[in-house]
């Protein structure tokens, strides 16, 4: 459908079926394309076959614990600029990482565990580490509120309680900037381990995966106008760095997948086999769900897996998904991001199968809004580099000095989180975990499966998420966009929690 048609005709539609008279009525609830957005050029890419592909999957490396006492972990990450050989020749590629690892070191760490993390910013930049998911403190979140100056040093300290246990990751988070370091390649993964984990014995499988563009010289461009308005998509999709790894898997394998891409959607296929979810962001769910031929992971999410199948040789694919960019086609075929060895083996776990027990968060005590927006006049008036501050929370741009939410510590807040824009958006609160109540979508409603702990949710345009959340501390809290680019051109809030 054309995609002006689409914003006319369809995205009223579904305003009128699922959305409150009170959002038709805003002026920014329905925007009117009167003609396609020009997008200045992206630079000519590296040709395909230029990274090596066909290597064995390398595990994640770790960062090292440097605390001697039990139930503590210190450790020190230092972002600076570097260079690594992608290609099989060619110059290296100039890019940042976190002590020297593309991408970064994995933090392996316990529920209970007293935890001191030392960053270290050698960039020419500020920059912050937020620690995706994790329950910690306002004042050590590393939001972008609190930049650490180039040269500068910062501690974060934090105890993870119990309950914790998941699969997180980190990454820059300041307040301008973030979309360049991100693209540079500063994410890593986290993994909190319980002490009665049921599946603890089942050997493990990281799937850390990122994107990137190379440009014909081997490096890194600058965003085009195009990556602003639709976020991000490098052409290369990375497993644990590598590019169209060699993957051995079993029945018997945890899989753990991180989305650390900026903008990119994982609708991941292996055919001949199914996918078992077992965890999602925060940590294993109440029990094991059906197997799936494919499973969709929106930038910043995670989820845990077991693989179910016949022994054989596959691909592991991104069938195409269509999250309507503005200025792009959405991908109209799969897209091949690793082979694959199978082995079947009897399955540690059936379906139904109760991996935990997750109390409901109750009755809210109090009710919060957000309400995502886009303005296109706006992005109309900027078609040049200058990105348009064009992307919406309840009709206004992030501002770091405004305070848009209020709520108190210990209370459960009921969130309402609409999608009035035209494609999708991931949507991410800062401070611990949720639980997603309802979905509302072309004027239907529906239920999760069974109760889990996330912290980013996707909604489709015109769709309604409705979760409750507890803040344990109080301070300011963020919640944004995941979509890097959309979150730095305003598509973000402050929550301040008393």
């Amino acid at each position: 459908m054309h995609r002006r048609h689409f914003l006319k005709c369809g995205l009223t539609a579904l305003a009128a079926g699922s959305l409150p008279r009170t959002l038709m009525a805003h002026p920014h609830a329905v925007m009117d394309h009167a003609a396609p957005v020009a997008a200045t050029e992206t630079p000519a890419l590296l040709p395909a076959g230029r990274l090596p592909a066909g290597q064995a999957l390398l595990p994640l490396p770790r960062l090292r614990n440097e605390a001697t006492k039990p139930g503590t972990f210190s450790g020190t990450l230092v972002a600076e600029p570097g260079s690594a050989q992608l290609t099989t020749d060619g110059p290296a590629t100039a890019c940042w990482r976190y002590n020297q690892s593309l991408p970064g070191p994995l933090i392996e760490l316990e529920e209970g565990m007293e935890v001191s993390l030392t960053f270290i910013n050698r960039l020419p930049e500020p920059s912050t580490i937020h620690w995706h998911g994790l329950p910690v403190p306002a004042d050590q979140d590393g939001g972008p509120d609190d930049p650490v100056a180039p040269g500068g040093t910062r501690v974060y300290r934090f105890t993870l309680p119990p309950g914790s246990a998941g699969s997180y990751w980190y990454h820059p988070h300041p307040h301008q900037g973030v979309s360049g370091q991100i693209a540079r390649g500063l994410a890593g993964a986290i993994i909190v381990r319980a002490p009665g984990d049921p599946l603890a014995a089942l050997p493990e499988q990281h799937w850390a995966i990122s994107d990137l563009r190379l440009d014909a010289q081997a490096q890194i461009p600058p965003h085009s106008y195009g990556d602003w308005v639709d976020g991000r998509e490098g052409e290369n999709v990375l497993i644990n760095g590598q590019y169209r790894p060699a993957l051995a898997l079993s029945t018997t394998h945890r899989v753990r997948i991180w989305n650390m891409c900026p903008a990119r959607y994982l609708n991941l296929s292996l055919p001949g086999c199914e996918f078992v979810p077992v965890g999602s962001d925060g940590g294993l769910l109440e029990k094991v769900l059906p197997a799936q031929a494919a499973i969709l992971l929106a930038p910043g999410e995670r989820m845990e897996v077991l693989v179910t199948g016949a022994d054989g040789h596959s691909t592991l694919s991104l069938l195409p998904y269509n999250r309507h960019p503005m200025m792009s086609p959405p991908p109209q075929a799969a897209l091949e991001i690793a082979t694959v060895t199978y082995q079947a083996a009897p399955q540690p776990v059936s379906e139904g199968v109760a991996l935990r027990t997750i109390a409901p968060l109750g009755e809210p005590g109090n009710l919060l809004r957000a309400v995502m927006m886009e303005k296109m006049a706006d992005i109309m008036k900027n078609k040049g580099q200058t990105p348009p501050r064009a992307f919406l929370i309840n009709g206004k741009s992030f501002d770091m000095a405004r305070v848009d939410l209020t709520s108190k510590a210990g209370v459960v807040d009921r969130w309402e989180i609409i999608n009035a824009t035209t494609m999708d958006h991931p949507f991410h609160i800062h401070g611990g975990q949720f639980q997603v109540i309802e979905r509302q979508y072309l004027g239907k409603k529906s239920a999760p499966a069974c109760l889990a702990w996330k912290d980013t949710v996707n909604l489709r345009p015109g769709e309604i998420v409705r979760l409750l959340m507890r803040q344990e501390t109080p301070g300011m809290r963020m919640y944004h966009c995941h979509i890097i680019e959309h979150e730095e051109l305003g598509m973000m809030g402050m929550l301040k929690v008393s």
